[in-house]
C-alpha cells in the first residue's frame, strides 16, 4: 500500500482557482489565514460565554440516524451559531474564499421543459451547518466518516465532482495530532461505496489558529483522540463548523428555526438569503401560498413581508 498524501495547505491570498483544483483532486484542503487575526479573536471571544459551564455533549439523539459512536465522548459542542454569535458569522460567511469554494462546488446550471418552454436555472448554495466544537483532554476519536451520509448520495460516476454539502472547519486554536486534528483520507472523495475507510490511509490535518479545513461531503475525514494532560498549553481544540450545500436540498441545521425571530430581523439580506430564508432557484423552500420565509419575518396582516434590512 502506498503511503497516504498529506492534506496540502494553502494560503487565502493565493487564486480560488487554485485552491479548488485542489480540492476537486484531493477531496479537501487547508485554507491558512482563512480569518484574520482581529476576526479570529472576535470569534473566540464571542463564543465564549456559550462555552462557559456547558456539560460534555451526550445527547443520543442521533444515535438512530448516525450511530451511538458518531459524536465521540468528551466535546463541547455549541449549534446555531447564526442565532448566538450572528455578526462573527455574517463576516465568516461573506469572506471570499468561502463563496469562492461553495460557488465552484455547490452550483450548477440546469434546464427543463416546462410545456415547450425549455427553462434554464442556475443552483445556488446555501448554509448547512454551524457548530462550535471543542475537545477536552480524553475525548475519544470519532469514526471516519462522509459527511454527505445524512443525504443517502450514491456516487455518479458520469459526474463524479458531485456533492450535496462542503464542510468547512475553521480552526479557533491550534490543532496537533496530540489535541485531536480532524484526519482526512485524500482521494477518498473518488471512492465508491463498496469501499471502507481504513485509519492507516488517513492523515491528520493540523493548522494554526485562524486556518480552515474544507472537505467535500464526499471525502472521508473524522475528529482523532485528545491526548493531552489538562495543563498541557494546546489541551483544548476548538473548532468552528460553517458548512455549506446545494440550495434544493433541505439544511442539514434548520437555521430559520434555530434562529431567534428577533435576530434573524436584525440580519442582512444577503446573509438571510444565504441562511434560507429565500425560496432556492427552482422553487424549494416555500411556505403557505409560495412564500418565502423571509416575507413573515416582518408580517404586515396578509403574510406579506415588509422588508427593512
Amino acid at each position: 500500500m502506498q503511503p497516504p498524501r498529506e492534506i496540502i495547505t494553502i494560503d487565502a491570498s493565493e487564486p480560488i482557482d487554485k485552491i479548488n483544483e485542489i480540492i476537486a483532486r484531493d477531496g479537501g484542503v487547508i485554507v491558512s489565514n482563512f480569518l484574520s487575526s482581529d476576526l479570529l479573536r472576535e470569534l473566540l471571544t464571542a463564543i465564549e460565554p456559550h462555552f462557559a459551564g456547558r456539560e460534555l455533549y451526550t445527547s443520543d439523539a442521533t444515535h438512530k440516524e448516525l450511530g451511538k459512536d458518531f459524536f465521540s465522548p468528551g466535546s463541547q459542542r455549541v449549534y446555531g451559531l447564526l442565532g448566538k454569535i450572528p455578526n462573527q458569522i455574517t463576516k465568516i460567511l461573506r469572506l471570499p474564499v468561502w463563496n469562492g469554494i461553495m460557488e465552484h462546488f455547490l452550483s450548477d446550471k440546469f434546464s427543463s421543459y416546462t410545456g415547450d418552454t425549455l427553462v434554464p436555472q442556475k443552483s445556488g448554495y446555501m448554509l448547512n451547518a454551524t457548530t462550535a466544537i471543542r475537545l477536552v483532554p480524553g475525548a475519544k476519536a470519532q469514526p471516519l466518516h462522509r459527511d454527505h451520509m445524512a443525504y443517502q448520495i450514491r456516487p455518479d460516476p458520469t459526474n463524479p465532482l458531485f456533492n450535496v454539502m462542503v464542510g468547512c472547519l475553521i480552526a479557533g486554536s491550534r490543532t496537533t495530532v496530540r489535541n485531536g486534528a480532524t484526519r482526512v483520507i485524500p482521494g477518498s472523495h473518488l471512492w465508491g461505496t463498496d469501499r471502507a475507510p481504513k485509519l492507516e490511509e488517513a492523515v491528520y490535518a493540523e493548522m494554526e489558529a485562524g486556518s480552515a479545513l474544507f472537505t467535500l461531503g464526499s471525502c472521508f475525514h473524522a475528529g482523532s483522540a485528545n491526548m493531552c494532560e489538562p495543563d498541557e498549553p494546546d489541551a483544548l481544540r476548538t473548532l468552528f463548523a460553517v458548512f455549506g450545500q446545494r440550495d434544493y436540498f433541505r439544511q442539514h441545521q434548520e437555521e430559520v428555526l434555530s434562529t431567534p425571530i428577533e435576530v434573524a430581523r436584525k440580519l442582512p439580506d444577503d446573509i438571510l438569503r444565504i441562511a434560507g430564508y429565500y425560496k432556492a432557484v427552482g422553487g424549494v423552500g416555500y411556505v403557505g401560498d409560495h412564500l418565502a420565509p423571509v416575507d413573515f419575518l416582518f408580517e404586515d396582516g396578509n403574510g406579506i413581508g415588509k422588508m427593512s434590512v
